[in-house]
């Protein structure tokens, strides 16, 4: 069954052709539900993805669970046991920082999806929670959002599986190049991912919610 274009997919002749696929990964999260850029942060597995996780992290419509993802993947107890104040602009490699700067300007107030267990263990927000309590209060050089440290609400993710990296082909194409995790596939010759006019023009996300 063919899957036609939605209005958030750019018209074709308007795509510029495009080899580097983490260009063409961005290309399509901008345009992309909320649900596509989680379900991509989790998928994640080493710091060769630094600047797509900062690229993320700086667009205004991230939503507060990719954020809290970001900030509980960044060792956040570290910080809390030696405290330092922020950079002003931190790099790629300080997400802890860049999450708490970029919620003082801010960002990540849309919250459209639940931040799951995957995403913050409850251990781990437990000990975030007991370390920063053990600071008197005003004490740490910077401020902990206190939705960071008991992330409810959202809805569950949800992508169909025509817009899924693990079923949909044209994505799983894509995130393998990228070296970002996803579900093995029959070893079966594919077509190579040459340009972001068919990446984009192939696959749907269209939203799985009433």
């Amino acid at each position: 069954m063919s899957l036609h274009r939605p209005s958030y997919i750019p018209d074709t002749g308007s795509i510029a052709l495009r080899e580097n696929a983490e260009a063409t990964l961005k290309q399509i999260l901008k345009t992309a539900p909320q649900d596509l850029w989680l379900d991509t942060i989790r998928r994640i597995s080493g710091p060769q993805h630094a600047d797509l996780v900062v690229w993320m992290l700086n667009q205004v419509e991230c939503d507060f669970a990719v954020a809290v993802h970001a900030f509980y993947r960044s060792n956040p107890g570290q910080h809390l046991n030696s405290p330092q104040p922020l950079p002003l602009q931190p790099d790629a490699t300080d997400i802890f920082a860049l999450t708490l700067l970029n919620w003082d300007k801010g960002y990540y107030r849309s919250h459209q999806l639940q931040v799951e267990a995957c995403d913050a263990p409850p251990r781990m927000i437990r000990q975030v929670r007991q370390k920063a309590m053990a600071h008197p209060r005003g004490s740490l050089p910077f401020k902990l959002p206190p939705r960071f440290l008991a992330p409810e609400g959202g809805q569950i993710l949800q992508l169909p599986s025509h817009g899924s990296p693990d079923t949909a082909d044209q994505l799983w194409q894509l995130y393998t190049s990228l070296g970002l995790q996803v579900a093995p596939r029959n070893s079966q010759p594919r077509r190579p991912v040459s340009t972001a006019r068919k990446l984009l023009d192939r696959v749907s996300f269209r939203r799985a919610r009433r």
